[in-house]
């Protein structure tokens, strides 16, 4: 199914390139940030739920003030681990998704833009964890889940060329793992060049 996906992807991001010779309505981008996943710490020796970010991505101005944006991100990796008298323990969990998004746009000034994304993403998440109890020896697994969830963000795009732009935006969404559901925002930043 994965493999679907990413041949999938590879074809539209494909097809956007082609048209950018055609169309200045293309642009590409990448933004780096930090993730805070709403986890519960409780029980933890250590528990970390602030993770290193970063996305690609392509879209299509429709209009002035409507565009479609396509996706691959990764929200990185959050940890954390157990230790008593005679048992330690350490778990992971990351995740990495594609979507697909409406962008509605609005000019502040002939510079500065402002956007609301509303999208949908296939959110692949995977977590491991590993014991070691005294007596009775060293336990670990690992396993994945692929869920679809709603994707929600706030952003701006500030032209600096004609092409370049710098972009910040917020977003927020679900990462399912199991039979939990973590609500992840993330913060980002980066650069956004329209063809």
């Amino acid at each position: 199914m994965l493999k679907n996906k990413l041949i999938s992807a590879g074809l539209v991001a494909a097809g956007l390139l082609l048209s950018a010779a055609a169309s200045a309505q293309v642009y590409v981008g990448g933004t780096v940030g930090k993730a805070k996943w709403n986890n519960d710490c409780s029980g933890t020796s250590t528990c970390s739920t602030n993770a290193n970010t970063y996305k690609l991505l392509g879209g299509y101005n429709i209009n002035n003030t409507f565009a479609v944006e396509g996706s691959y991100y990764s929200l990185g990796t959050i940890d954390a681990s157990y230790r008593d008298a005679t048992t330690s323990a350490t778990g992971s969990l990351k995740a990495k998704a594609f979507e697909l998004a409406g962008i509605a746009k609005y000019d502040f000034t002939n510079e500065l833009t402002g956007f609301a994304k509303l999208g949908v993403a296939s959110v692949k998440a995977e977590g491991s964890a590993s014991a070691n109890v005294a007596g009775l020896g060293s336990f670990a697994g690992s396993g994945s889940t692929t869920s679809t969830q709603p994707v929600f963000g706030l952003g701006l795009t500030y032209k600096l060329t004609k092409e370049l732009a710098l972009r910040g935006e917020f977003e927020t969404r679900k990462v399912k793992f199991g039979d939990d559901k973590s609500a992840v925002n993330n913060l980002s930043v980066g650069l956004q060049y329209a063809f």
